[in-house]
């Protein structure tokens, strides 16, 4: 049987990317949906290039809740018009990007659309760009594939119960983000007969019309001034860790 590989992430908006790559790499991808909402993370917000040239965050509001709201039950705010405000953001690429008009009629596929939550709208984020960019996985909700959360995982055990769901399929590696690497006991995966990786995405600059390059930005500061081959090229440059 052909091993495979597995990972996941929670959702992120428009996430950079090293995100693409873990997707892009994996023969089965999650969106960790059903974990708890963090404030002030990537869930509803990142960055990109402002108008006078300074990096600046985007963001989805969201209205208050339970601290243990889990990410696919934080109700996304309407009270202002904030799909309008992002757009209304993109200012300095308007002026200097090649593929601005192509990355905003994407912007205005994804935002086209009221979401229950923000989990919701960050997971048609990433699937509409790698429509847009031509990238094909499987993809599941962690809660399509389970009906409670088990209670008694560690943090860091979360990738070894999804990989069990597919152990069937021969999944024997679980791949994470470089930050991944500080957080996992790589000892509880070999315990449990599957290997782990975490890769890191070997960025290359670009021309952003800036003095010094501002990497780790939104994957749309990347479409702005790549061509999709460009960009696809760029997420399949990695090295793992």
């Amino acid at each position: 049987m052909e091993m495979k590989r597995l990972a996941g992430h929670q959702t992120y908006l428009f996430p950079y990317i090293g995100y693409f790559t873990i997707i892009s790499a994996a023969d089965i991808f999650i969106y960790a949906d059903c974990l708890q909402y963090e404030k002030k993370s990537w869930m509803n917000r990142n960055r990109i290039i402002s108008e006078d040239g300074s990096i600046r965050y985007f963001i989805v509001p969201v209205k208050k809740a339970a601290i243990e709201t889990p990410i696919n039950e934080k109700a996304i705010s309407f009270e202002r018009d904030w799909e309008t405000a992002i757009l209304n953001q993109l200012g300095y690429y308007k002026k200097r990007a090649p593929y601005y008009n192509d990355v905003v009629d994407l912007l205005r596929d994804v935002f086209g659309k009221k979401y229950d939550n923000i989990s919701e709208l960050a997971i048609a984020s990433t699937e509409q760009t790698m429509k847009f960019l031509g990238i094909e996985k499987r993809t599941y909700r962690f809660s399509e594939l389970i009906t409670d959360h088990p209670k008694d995982l560690a943090p860091d055990e979360w990738g070894i119960f999804a990989c069990g769901l597919f152990k069937e399929e021969g999944v024997d590696t679980f791949i994470n983000a470089p930050d991944g690497k500080a957080f996992y006991d790589i000892e509880k995966y070999k315990k449990n007969g599957l290997n782990i990786e975490f890769l890191q995405n070997n960025l290359r600059s670009y021309d952003q019309g800036l003095e010094k390059f501002a990497d780790s930005l939104s994957i749309i500061d990347v479409l702005m001034f790549n061509s999709v081959e460009e960009v696809r090229d760029m997420i399949s440059d990695y090295r793992v860790l």
